[in-house]
This record gives structure tokens, sequence and C-alpha cells, in this order.
């Protein structure tokens, strides 16, 4: 239901407001006669000190300060006609509020520009909002006369507050009625400039009237409204007053709600210390806060225990707050985070009824009746939306900012709460995504914060956008210049606070130590009016020091053709680090003699002998943290030596705490899963076993719409012995996306699916019942005999945690088996990867689930292979305590299809290799020990085995899972297929990898495409590490294969890849 409520100060008289919208004008001179000494704000008597004491504005000071500057604009100016815009910097006081007002009487529209913008910025705003006349205050700004330089306005003394507050003025006429004037402009004021180039935003009565409603709402049932911790009391107000939310919370909300706000110094940047002193000398119940001042908050404990015992409750609006300083915060008070943009407004939030969750501090319960959707963006991220309503478009204020919209995307992401619904945790711009090169994405938001906790950092910046590695630009507290030394010392102190941040980024986005850059204190990075970091204008005036950044750590990267740098072996000592670095130095220097303790830049190393020192000791040393910065803080050999058996020490011993905090994680997510297995077993409602017969099977297919889904559903409905399946996808419209991809791969013939064999049911795997309705559940209880668990994120960068849904999803199908009448079979659909990291193989990897509770070193090291062998072991866990028929198939490299129409997916680490060699003009002649044995299966071969395997009613083990590893038992070799790949694209060149990867690289950077044609034309730039990391394989394990081929005659009668095969594929991705 709707529950919004028109509200108006003195709505109770209802000769003046009978439940009607009026302009705030009206609202002001109404409250201004009637209720004259109802206070509206506190401001600071001196610019620059709180002794003086404050300001009392009540609304008839108000109104008159309104009138005044009406009659002023009236006098010097003229009664304005269609709405002239004027200009206005000043400093922070109630003049922004008036000049509003009195502007709209006057028959004028006022334009704040942000003091901190560039004067391009000014310019450009000027000019697009027709600005010729400025109001200049006295003292003038300093940044006027190089405005008026760029752009020329006629300029106006802007009059004093003491002119405005203390002189009387007459009524100035405004007679129309709200109808007359709703779409007149009120303000215009301008977006940040977060995301780019600062845009005009013009607000009219209209969206004020929207906006006075939305913020008005009833909370639901059971719920508060954040909104009212400030409506009606005294808040202390710590944003800048040019800013739009200077205008929705201090104009628009103070009169629509009788809103006290109290106000800092004008001439004072806003900082705790300012909100500290503030509140010494006068009173609140809250305070409204940017990020940048919660952060210094948060930093001072002693000024953090005084606001607390002044304030309940702290808002922070206009960007995010990084976890640490958000939790000092909340556990002094309540902290709440309010969403707010120029253009749609601060939305209204909840809070459960008598209660305030500390911990939730950094979600947001939004109101339900706003039009809000959060639309799926990329693993747990979504993009908000506002959709127009016509039942609630009356507080939808975005809507009368741009009729003729019927939805509007803020751009704005968000995460939803891992457990409870409706709470949502603020992600970052959807533009602040950073695309490399290989057109892999990070969003830098988290890895920003974590660094920016360092006390010596006021600010960071990843970049990276169209490079192959993200680089970081740091801001430090302190001013002062540094040199080169001094520099090298501020990034080995930051480094273990880097290091912690890449702890929890994606491979392609973490930061290497020779990718920062300290930025010059000179030139700050750009920041927005409310504090906020401007990205692309700080990238953009940090090009050039970027680029050679990026040049000077390219000079890093190890020359395999040096000679005389090779990689040391054995075990480092000092003695032996000495020698090799007293070569290194003479090699770079051409010195012929350098003591243990010369100092480097004494005897005259250069930058340029620094970086190539750097390239060949991480050649030689094998240590990636080796960085110029190493060289720069201990310039001798004797120092150096040292600091290199250090790093060497450091990283094996933070290998050695990764990897058993990673074993331990595993260890822990496998005991809370095996757990919720235990609770079904203890209230086991299981019926009786009737195991499906072997004709007319009814078969539950999750992930039909991926690329191994789609033909495992063309197997089922070419099996006679299936009579019906159901399609169980996340997706909402899967029968209609299982067309377009069929037709996307090349099956555009096997499109019709027959409801009378087929239906596709949208899911959410987590939840009970899978989301289903009851009826629809109850009768797959009833009828379904098998189960493929095929769907799962095939995404190899995530950590565990990302899978934590997947997995719920195969409790609840082991809950759903157990508690069917059929005990259907389930089949998972494994991986190599659950497996490939098994330490002690006997001698081949068995066909059972690994059981290796001591260390869990089984799956390899990522999410995704993580997650597959918790799937595996809880699998044989539900068939050792509830007797499920569990089978299980560790999938190895699918290939393309050998007989049925389709292609193979040219994003893939073969058709990417094939693509890009073609366009290098050269194939590896190698892929390193595990990928030159070819033992790869047809993906319609594979998908007809699981098929019979999952139909086959065979027995498996009591109380334990079957498993298979579905691989061609007919392997060849990539030396046998190198001469159909080079026929049927055409190369005649054969290199080493790493030749061919050093190309790949190279045409990737010099083509001069845009990022999607480069990748098209290049593919294999998206896989560089894949590629890289073949030549580093050893020789590992064989798997058994005797139960596999017992089981499958399919699988007995494969082949090896055929010449036809490879030609068919070729075509596929090459024509």
């Amino acid at each position: 239901s709707i529950m919004a409520k028109t509200f108006y100060p003195y709505n109770s008289v209802p000769d003046y407001y009978p439940g009607k919208k009026e302009t705030l004008t009206n609202i002001v001179d109404f409250t201004a006669r009637r209720s004259p000494q109802a206070l509206y704000a506190e401001y600071p008597i001196s610019p620059t000190s709180y002794e003086a004491g404050y300001h009392k504005i009540n609304y008839k000071t108000l109104a008159n300060a309104v009138n005044g500057f009406a009659w002023y604009l009236h006098g010097t100016l003229g009664p304005g006609e269609n709405f002239p815009t004027l200009a206005y910097i000043g400093p922070n006081d109630m003049r922004y509020n008036a000049f509003v007002l009195g502007a709209v009487k006057a028959g004028y529209k006022m334009f704040y520009s942000s003091p901190r913008n560039s004067i391009t910025a000014h310019a450009h705003l000027l000019d697009a909002v027709a600005c010729k006349t400025i109001l200049v205050p006295d003292p003038q700004p300093p940044m006027i006369p190089s405005i008026l330089a760029a752009f020329s306005m006629k300029v106006i003394k802007a009059p004093t507050i003491d002119e405005l507050i203390n002189k009387p003025y007459p009524q100035y006429p405004y007679e129309k009625s709200f109808e007359q004037a709703k779409f007149d402009p009120l303000i215009v004021f301008h977006t940040s400039g977060s995301t780019g180039v600062p845009k005009p935003v013009t607000w009219n009565h209209d969206y004020a009237a929207a906006y006075f409603t939305m913020i008005q709402l009833d909370p639901p049932p059971g719920y508060e409204s954040n909104d009212r911790l400030v409506q009606a009391n005294r808040v202390f107000f710590m944003l800048p007053p040019f800013h739009g939310a200077n205008h929705l919370i201090t104009l628009c909300a103070a009169i629509a709600t009788r809103t006290a706000w109290i106000y800092p110094l004008a001439s004072a940047i806003p900082s705790a210390k300012v909100l500290a002193d503030g509140l010494r000398q006068t009173t609140a119940d809250a305070a409204l806060i940017a990020p940048p001042t919660a952060v210094d908050l948060a930093k001072d404990p002693e000024l953090l225990d005084f606001v607390s015992s002044r304030l309940d409750t702290i808002i922070f609006a206009g960007g995010d707050l990084p976890q640490p300083f958000g939790e000092a915060i909340s556990k002094k008070m309540r902290l709440v985070d309010v969403y707010g943009a120029s253009e749609v407004g601060n939305l209204p939030s909840l809070r459960p009824v008598g209660g305030y969750i500390r911990e939730d501090w950094h979600y947001t319960h939004f109101h339900p009746d706003i039009g809000l959707e959060f639309r799926h963006l990329s693993d747990d991220l979504y993009e908000m939306w506002v959709v127009r309503d016509q039942a609630i478009e009356e507080h939808q204020p975005i809507f009368k900012l741009f009729p003729h919209l019927t939805e509007y995307s803020t751009c704005d992401m968000y995460s939803p709460h891992p457990t409870k619904p409706n709470l949502w945790a603020y992600g970052g711009r959807s533009d602040d995504i950073i695309v490399f090169l290989t057109s892999e994405k990070t969003n830098p938001t988290t890895m920003e914060h974590t660094i920016t906790s360092h006390p010596e950092v006021k600010a960071v910046l990843v970049a990276g956008a169209q490079k192959f590695q993200a680089a970081l630009l740091i801001e430090l507290i302190d001013e002062k210049e540094l040199g080169p030394s001094e520099r090298a010392a501020v990034i080995e102190r930051i480094w273990p606070k880097v290091q912690e941040a890449n702890q929890h980024c994606p491979a392609h986005a973490k930061i290497a130590k020779t990718h920062i850059l300290l930025l010059d204190p000179k030139r700050p990075m750009g920041r927005a009016g409310k504090g906020t970091i401007q990205r692309p204008l700080t990238i953009a005036m940090y090009a050039p020091e970027l680029e050679a950044l990026y040049a000077d750590a390219e000079k890093l990267k190890p020359l395999s053709t040096n000679p005389d740098v090779k990689p040391t072996e054995g075990p480092l000592s000092l003695d032996n680090v000495s020698a090799v670095l007293q070569n290194l130095v003479k090699s770079q220097t051409g010195w012929e003699k350098i003591s243990h303790v010369d100092n480097f830049y004494v005897v005259g190393m250069d930058s340029l002998q620094t970086l190539l020192l750097t390239r060949d000791m991480k050649q030689v040393f094998q240590l990636p943290d080796i960085a110029p910065s190493t060289v720069y803080t201990n310039p001798s050999i004797e120092q150096l030596s040292q600091a290199i058996l250090n790093i060497s020490q450091q990283i094996k011993q933070s290998e050695e705490e990764t990897e058993r905090n990673r074993k331990l994680a595993i260890g822990k997510f496998l005991q809370l899963k095996t757990s919720l297995v235990d609770e079904i077993a203890a209230s086991n409602t299981s019926t009786a076993s009737h195991p499906g017969a072997s004709d007319g099977q009814t078969v539950i297919l999750t992930g039909s719409t991926g690329s191994l889904g789609s033909y495992l559903l063309l197997a089922l409905l070419d099996n006679p012995f299936v009579s019906h399946i159901h399609c169980l996808n996340r997706s909402p419209d899967s029968h209609q996306l299982q067309v377009e991809r069929n037709e996307s791969r090349g099956l555009q013939t096997f499109t019709n699916f027959p409801p009378g064999r087929v239906s596709f049911h949208t899911i959410n795997f987590a939840q009970e019942s899978f989301g289903l309705d009851t009826e629809i559940y109850s009768q797959l209880l009833k009828t379904t005999t098998k189960i493929i668990l095929n769907g799962w994120t095939v995404n190899f960068n995530i950590p565990l945690s990302s899978f934590e849904q997947q997995i719920d999803g195969v409790i609840n199908f082991v809950k759903f088996a157990n508690q069917s009448s059929t005990r259907p079979t389930i089949f998972f659909i494994s991986s190599i990867s659950s497996v490939r990291g098994i330490s002690n193989p006997e001698p081949k990897i068995p066909e059972r689930v690994i059981n290796d509770d001591d260390d869990h070193s089984a799956p390899t090291k990522m999410g995704y292979g993580e997650s597959k062998y918790i799937a595996e072991r809880l699998l044989n866990y539900a068939a050792e305590k509830l007797h499920i028929d569990a089978r299980i198939a560790r999938v190895g490299q699918i290939a393309g299809p050998a007989v049925m129409p389709g292609k193979w997916n040219k994003w893939e680490w073969f058709p990417s290799l094939v693509i890009s060699s073609r366009y290098i003009g050269a194939l590896p002649d190698s892929l390193g020990s595990e990928f030159n044995i070819v033992d790869w299966l047809p993906i319609d071969f594979l998908a007809e085995i699981i098929v019979d395997l999952t139909l086959e009613n065979a027995p498996g083990l009591e109380g334990k899972a079957s498993v298979f590893h579905p691989h061609n038992p007919n392997t060849t070799t990539w030396e046998r297929i190198i001469p159909e790949i080079m026929k049927n694209t055409g190369l005649l060149e054969l290199v080493p990898l790493k030749e061919w990867l050093k190309r790949v690289a190279e045409n990737a950077t010099s083509g001069g495409l845009e990022i999607e044609k480069t990748v098209q034309s290049n593919p294999a730039v998206k896989l560089l590490d894949t590629y890289e990391s073949f030549s580093d394989q050893v020789n590992l394990p064989e798997f058994e294969m005797e139960k596999t081929l017992e089981s499958s005659e399919k699988l007995r009668g494969a082949e090896p890849i055929k010449p036809e095969w490879i030609e068919k594929w070729c075509k596929g991705w090459l024509v």
C-alpha cells in the first residue's frame, strides 16, 4: 500500500493548507505570520570563532531576509523575465538559502558553483546555464578574478548578512499559486563531478513538493523512519552550502518538517574539530556530515568520545565510509548512512522498531514505496534504479526533473546483506568499475577503503583502465616534499596495508609495489564540494606520471634472453645473496669496485640503473615484492642483501600463513554446511524408498542455459527413457534465454521445447523450496526421479564465500531428495579442480570423494575448485547419513561439439589461443607438461555420457557417493594436433610459449584499437595469466578411470581428437 501523507507545518489550518501542495516561498511567508518565533536555523555570529555565540534565525527573520534580497534584486537588476540565472560563491552562511527564495520572488533563479571547481569547470557550467550576472560578497573569494577572466559576467555586490537580518523590509509580493509556479525553476546547482565533468541540474517547485512528500512517508508496520531521527529536531549540518544536499535538507526538508539546522563556522573547512567546537557552544540531537569528516572523527578517539557524549546520532551522506572508521563510530553512537543524489533526492530509509543494530551500520533498508529496483550487474553487485509508478509518482521527484523517463539509473551499486533481506550496502559507482586491457573488471572500493585506513594516508585511488595491471595513487596526510629515499621509505611503510588489501581482491586487480605513485603535495586529488574524490579528474591530472610509472614497471619485467641473469638455486643465504648482488651491481653500473658498505647513490647510481638492478633482482631471486623502493631504502650491498633475505622470509611466512588460513576457512565452511545435513537427518521426514523405473524418468536439470547445460538438455530430450525435464534456472525467463543461448551457440534447430516434455522454472537455490510455488514444489517432490546439478558460477577469480548460494542449493537438493517419495538420484557435475591439489595421490587420483580433514589440500587454490570440493564432501556425507544415491562427475577439459551442430565458445582458453595465434601470426610450440596431453571430450559426447551415468539404475557403493572421471581415454598430444591447427588457420610459424605470450601482449597494447575490438581480435590477452602458468606446471597425477569406463560404453568408444573436429571448430571461430 502507498503510505504517503502530505505534511506541511500548519496543515491543521484548513483555510490555507487544505492538504494541497504549496511553494517554499509561500510556506515561509505563512509560517512567518502564524509562528514568527519558530526556529529555522542557528549560524555562528563570527565566521572564524564560536566564542561570540550563535544567531538564532526564526521564520520572521528568514522571511525578512528573503524579502530583503528580492527587493535588492528588484532595485539593482529590475524584475526578472524568464528567470535569468544569477551566480553566487560565498562563505557558508544563511545567504545561500535566503538568496534562493528571494530570487524566486523577484523572477530570477540562483546558480551555485562549488569553489573547488577548476576554472574550466566554472566556465563550462556558467555557459551551460546562460549566466550573465554574478553576486560577489565582501571579502571577495580568491577564485572570482580567474572565473571572470575565463567567462565574462556582470558583477554586482552581494548584500551582507547584517543587511538582510537586521534591517526590516516590506513584503515582496509573490502571488503565484503552486499550480501556476510548479514548473518554474527553484534553483540551479551542479552534480558533484565525482564521475566526470559537473553537470547543471535545475529543480522546479514540483520537484520540491514531491521531495517533501517522499521524506515524510510513513514507515511500514514493524519499522521506524530514519528520516524522523532529524525531523523537528536540532541537527548540526556539516555539508557544503552550494551542494544540492544543502538545499534538499536545510531548505526543502527543514521548511517542510520544522527541523532546526545548526551551522558550523562560515570560514572553516569541515572537520571533526569544527563539529566538536560547535557542540561545546550549542546543543544538537544529530549531526549530518560527509564521509571525510566521519573519517576525521573516527581517527581521533578523544574527539569521538566528546561528540558521542553530545549527540545521539551521526548521519553521513555524500559518499561511502570505509569499514574501520564506520565501526569505530557505530560503537559510540547510532550511525546512519543516508543515500542522496542531485537528481533523485535523499531517499527515505527504515530501521526495525525499537532497535538499532550496530553491526548493520553499513547497510540501508530503503522505504519499499519509492519505486527502487536493484538490477544485477556482476557477482554480488546490483545497480540501483528508480522505476516510475503512476500510483506513487507524486513522491518520485526524479520524474519531475525528467518527466519523459519511465525509469532512471542512479549508477550506484549495492550489495545485499548475506542473510538479512532488504538490507543493502553501498558498493561504489558503476562508472568507478575499472576495465583492464584484458577486459577483466574490478570494483576498487574495498581496496581503496582498506589502504585509506593507514595512518599516513589521506586518500587513495586505484587506476588501470585499458592497462594490464592496476596502479595505486596515494595522497599523504603529511604535505612536505619528499626525496626519492623518503618516498621509498613511505611506500615500504604503507606496503603491509596494500598487501592486506591485495588479499581480498582478484588476481588481476592486485597492486604491485612497482605500481604505486605518491602524489605531489602541491597537486592534491580533485575533490567534489562534499569532499569525495573526483576520479576522472584526478586520473587525468596525473596521466603523464601514470604513463611513466607503467613505462618504468615495464622495464622491470624479466628479460629471459639475458644470459647473465639466471634464477638462483637452493635456499638464500647472506653470503650467496651478497655475491650475486655484487655481480648485478657491477653489471648494471660498470663500476669495477664497490664495497659491501658503499652507498650506491653517493657513488653515483641513477634512477635508470636502479630500475634495471631491480629488474635483475626480481628475476634472479624470484621475489615479486622487490621494487625500486627496496633499493632506495637499502642503498648498499650489505643492507640490500639483508633486505632481500627479509623479503624472502616474509613471503615464505606469508604464503604459509595464507595457506593455513585458506585450509582453516575451508574446514570451517565445510563444518558449518555439514551441520545442515545433520539437521536434515535429525528431522528426517523421508518416505520409503521407491526408486524410479528405467522408463518414464522425470529429471530436474539445473543450469540448462549454460554451455554444457544446453547439450545435457538435448541429450535428455533425445533419450527415450526420459518423459519430462524440469529446467531450474536462476534467470527470470529461462525459456526465452534457452532459445537465445541455443541460437547463439549455433543450435538454431534446437529451439523448440515441447511443454509436454520440458518445463522451465525460475528458482533461488538458497531459498526454502527454491522459491517455487508450493504446488509446483509438491509436484516435483512426487515425480522427480533424477536430479542433475549442473548450474554453477564459472569464475576462477572469486573466493569460496561467493559460492555459498550454490553450496546451499546442493544442501537444499539433498533435503528435497530426502523428502521425495521417489528418492531421486543426485548427479553433481564437479570439476578436476576439486582434487587437483591433492598432496599424495595413490598413484592416481581415485574414483572416490577425498576425505582429507587433516589439511583440506585436495582442491586447487581458488574459490571455484574449493566450492566443488565442498559440494562433493557434502553429497558424500548425505549418502552416508541419509542413504541418498549421490553421483559425481569430475569433468576436465570440455571441447566443442563433434557430431552435433554448435560452436566452441571462443572465450575459452583454447579457442582464444587459436584466434590470437592467427592475429599475431604464430602458434606456441608447447603448452607445458600438463596441457601438452590432450584428453579432451567433445561437449556433445560428454553430455550423452553424463545422461547415461545419471539414468543408470545400478546402485553405487552403500553409504558413499559414486565418483566418475569422464575424460577421453584415448589421448593425443599438442604436438600431434599442431599441423591441423596450422592447416586451418594458415599459420606458418611456431614459437616458444614465452615468445608467443610476449607477442600477444605487445599486439594488445600497440594496436591502437578500442579495448572491445582488441579483445575480439586478440582474446588471449584476457587469459595471459592462465597461459603463463602453463610453463610452470609440474607433472600432475593422472586420474583413475576404471570404474567410469566400466560404467560407460560411450566413453570406452571415445576417439582421440580428430582432424575434422579441429576443422569444424576453427571454422566456427575464424569465419
